[in-house]
């Protein structure tokens, strides 16, 4: 597995990102530019996600943690993914940036 990193910054109340990172996942599902399937997310009580999907038939799976700050995201992807890496991590904060209306 490879990982990627993504850190977002916000300068917004990490509540308010939260609240909006929560009612994303639906949107990206929708979205139809990459399909996407087995989504999970667990949000705990602190408003932190665990996620996991398959795009394009490849698992990928993470953590998304938000602060006054910034988001970041991290997680594993496979090995064949690796050389996207970069186009994946600047995907990921496009779509960050666009759930909490930076």
């Amino acid at each position: 597995m490879a990982k990627f990193n993504v850190t977002v910054p916000h300068g917004l109340d990490r509540i308010v990102v939260v609240d909006r990172l929560k009612g994303f996942s639906e949107k990206i599902r929708d979205d139809g530019t990459i399909k996407i399937s087995d989504l999970k997310e667990n949000w705990d009580h602190a408003g932190n996600l665990d996620f996991s999907f398959k795009a394009m038939g490849l698992g990928i799976s993470g953590q998304v943690v938000a602060s006054d700050q910034d988001v970041k995201i991290t997680g594993n992807m496979p090995l064949a993914a690796a050389m996207f890496r970069s186009t994946i991590e600047t995907q990921i904060a496009n779509k960050v940036r666009e759930a909490i209306n930076i």
